[in-house]
């Protein structure tokens, strides 16, 4: 990447996504998750939360 600013949104995505593998809750891997894609979506002009949250909620029941 040759932009500064490009570099620093995908240096903020990695360390998200590090962050995410110690999460102990679904909940703060989602939101881990969810910053990473918005550092991507600075870049890419695209975000779309409502798509990630499906993802990581598909297999968890709401509730219990």
């Amino acid at each position: 990447m040759s932009r500064p600013r490009h570099r620093r949104e995908l240096e903020t995505a990695l360390e998200m996504l590090q962050h995410s593998g110690a999460a102990k809750e679904v909940e703060l891997f989602a939101e881990d998750l969810r910053l990473a894609m918005r550092a991507l979506g600075r870049i890419t002009g695209r975000v779309d939360v409502e798509e990630l949250l499906d993802f990581v909620f598909k297999d968890f029941c709401i509730g219990k």
